[in-house]
């Protein structure tokens, strides 16, 4: 029976622990995502962004603005995906 109980708990937790909200980091609210070429047109490219897909977009979503900021993007261009990730180019844009 105790065994039981914590292999329930076990799996409660790990299923939470999937489900948590995704964080930002200072600012990454404020960096754009785009599919479009021509909204970076003008903007210098600062480096690379990628995270792993997930059933939590929000998640994915909240990993690629960070890693953005991180890296003093203020946009992301989208590229695609790569096996189970995705990539983008960030942008310091005017």
């Amino acid at each position: 029976m105790k065994m039981m109980f914590r292999m329930t708990a076990l799996v409660a937790l790990a299923a939470a622990a999937g489900c948590t909200a995704a964080r930002l980091a200072p600012g990454a609210d404020q960096v754009r995502i785009t599919n479009k070429t021509e909204a970076v047109a003008s903007c210098k490219a600062v480096g690379n962004v990628k995270a792993r897909s997930s059933l939590n977009s929000d998640k994915t979503d909240a990993t690629i603005r960070n890693q953005a900021v991180g890296l003093g993007a203020n946009t992301v261009l989208f590229m695609g995906y790569v096996g189970s990730k995705e990539e983008g180019v960030a942008y310091n844009c005017p």
